[in-house]
């Protein structure tokens, strides 16, 4: 039996995820997370790297370092909450925060920042990270990194199921039935990132709680359509996008594109609908006809976006994974535990016919304690 804690900031930068999970004979258990606040400032400098900045690479610097120590001294009040002591975790797997994704092209790359030397030295824990890299070096997208975790999570033999994770960017894993050993999955596009930047730029607030706001506006037809003709969102799998992508300027170019002049509230409704049917369109291209769809993420928070997406996949059961009982908030950091578990046991990690690489790779750097 072996304790392995994760850590992740998503593309929202809504705050810092931790989970512990316990690994016994390859059997995984979810045993608790948590969601802590990033500092206001720290939150800030890590929203200004999403773009390009004066002095860039000093700021990136400073917030690797910062991000760091947070890491570190977050997953101790973790762990003292839990009642695990740290020399009880095998390892931490720390994904850190996204500032760049461009997985395509000789050149590729994916970076994620939170220093792990720091957070092994606050911890005493062995800490795994950049764990996107080698993936990506073996011809990948570096992404999605989650669904083999997604199957030894919720894989029923009752039914196929589609786990929908809806960070700022969405995601899919699909599970069929009879087939234990198998998953596939990918990006669908924008989650919650165009949403939450449309609420930070026209109210100054982090996300539509409920999706309140978008539920007192009209969806926009031509703004719609001219969302959903991007082209990303055509092109088949294996794929993964990011902020680089999917941004405020983004949604801006498609209003001019479409010449309309809308109320703040129906660009939240067409922004929401484009989260939803851009997720619909890629289950129903790529995945099932039909089944169990299980939302993680915050996401499936937003009442009225979990709304659209019931009415919008009716052959579907959709649920928020707390109906199987696994903290929503929680999976994605689990499942970075999990491949520090893989890692340290020389086990590969991604999933090739997911990510497109040329094969499984052992995943991440080990910094010791």
């Amino acid at each position: 039996m072996s304790f392995f804690v994760g850590a992740i900031s998503g593309t929202s930068i809504d705050g810092l995820d931790v989970a512990l999970i316990e690994v016994a004979e390859e059997r995984v258990r979810l045993i608790q997370g948590k969601t802590f606040q990033f500092p206001n400032s720290l939150a800030t400098r890590l929203g200004r790297l999403a773009n390009p900045n004066p002095n860039e690479i000093q700021a990136l610097g400073r917030a690797h370092a910062a991000l760091g120590t947070f890491i570190g001294r977050t997953i101790g009040l973790f762990l003292d909450e839990t009642g695990i002591r740290s020399n009880d975790v095998t390892a931490v797997g720390s994904h850190g925060q996204t500032v760049r994704h461009f997985p395509s092209g000789v050149e590729a790359f994916s970076l994620q920042i939170g220093d792990a030397s720091r957070i092994a030295e606050v911890t005493g824990i062995d800490t795994v990270a950049d764990f996107r890299s080698r993936d990506i070096a073996a011809g990948g997208e570096g992404a999605p990194l989650v669904p083999d975790f997604h199957r030894r999570l919720f894989h029923s033999t009752a039914s196929d199921r589609v786990v929908l994770n809806i960070g700022g960017i969405a995601n899919v894993t699909t599970l069929p039935a009879r087939e234990p050993d198998s998953c596939a999955g990918f990006d669908t596009g924008p989650g919650n990132g165009l949403i939450d930047a449309y609420m930070q730029k026209k109210f100054s607030q982090r996300y539509d709680r409920n999706g309140s706001i978008a539920s007192s506006g009209q969806i926009h037809p031509a703004l719609l359509a001219q969302l959903m003709s991007d082209e990303w969102l055509q092109h088949q799998p294996p794929k993964s996008t990011g902020k680089e992508h999917f941004n405020y300027e983004y949604v801006q170019n498609a209003i001019r594109a479409a010449v309309v002049q809308l109320d703040d509230a129906d660009v939240l409704a067409t922004l929401t609908e484009l989260t939803v049917l851009s997720i619909r369109d890629a289950i129903a291209k790529w995945c099932f006809r039909s089944g169990e769809l299980v939302v993680c993420g915050g996401g499936r928070l937003n009442a009225y976006l979990m709304q659209r997406l019931a009415k919008s996949c009716p052959s579907f059961h959709v649920m928020p994974c707390e109906s199987l009982d696994v903290d929503g908030d929680s999976v994605e950091a689990a499942a970075f535990a999990y491949l520090a578990y893989l890692h340290v046991n020389g086990k590969t990690g991604n999933v090739p016919q997911v990510t497109g690489a040329k094969g499984a790779r052992v995943l991440g750097c080990l910094y010791p304690a």
